[in-house]
């Protein structure tokens, strides 16, 4: 069963920078993500890795062997350990098939208070 935990306050998170703190004894971060919170577990679904030390960047399109594209309008987290891209929208792996995702977390905010279910 699910528990309601404080995480932080919402001004206390910024577009693109992650927030990160223990929470039942697990790492959880949050940030904004155009404009509403983006929670997520802090362990890359990879190899562990403490995945919102990550960069936040433009996704990597690749539209021939040749030909490389940034897209700025669907921005990916990248690991800091492997260099994995994550989609933000939906968690999902950037660059090729895979069940690994991103761990999103439900939240709630109440009074200008970010909290987050564990």
């Amino acid at each position: 069963m699910k528990t309601k935990h404080y995480f932080a306050e919402l001004g206390a998170l910024e577009e693109g920078r992650f927030v990160i703190r223990e929470v039942a004894n697990r790492s959880v971060g949050a940030t904004l993500f155009q404009g509403a919170p983006l929670v997520i577990l802090n362990s890359c679904p990879h190899a562990g890795a403490p995945i919102c030390q990550g960069r936040i960047t433009s996704k990597l399109v690749v539209e021939s062997a040749q030909n490389l594209n940034l897209d700025s309008e669907h921005p990916v987290l990248r690991c800091p350990w492997h260099g994995w891209e994550f989609n933000l929208e939906d968690g999902m792996v950037n660059g090729f098939s895979s069940r690994l995702r991103l761990a999103k977390l439900q939240y709630e905010l109440e009074n200008d208070s970010l909290y987050i279910w564990l």
